[in-house]
């Protein structure tokens, strides 16, 4: 299932915010400071993992909207006879 647009400008938004931890963590690891800068970079993928896949209240009321939808619309079958 795909990303919805408010999930997408979320994402994007921690990608934005992640990058220049990254990019700092990248300078540090280059430069000799193998410690620190795999930290940093382990902070900015933990960025965009913690938008991904932890549960906001946000997500909590929308899925409980989209079970009520689906339990009261019926989706139409593909039928190919």
């Amino acid at each position: 299932m795909g990303l919805g647009i408010l999930d997408t400008f979320g994402l994007m938004g921690a990608v934005i915010l992640a990058a220049p931890v990254a990019l700092f963590g990248l300078d540090k690891f280059l430069s000799g400071s193998r410690l620190v800068g795999g930290g940093f970079i382990l902070v900015a993928v933990l960025m965009i993992a913690a938008e991904e896949y932890v549960t906001k209240p946000t997500d909590v009321a929308a899925d409980a909207a989209q079970d009520v939808a689906s339990s009261v619309v019926e989706t139409p079958e593909d039928d190919d006879e």
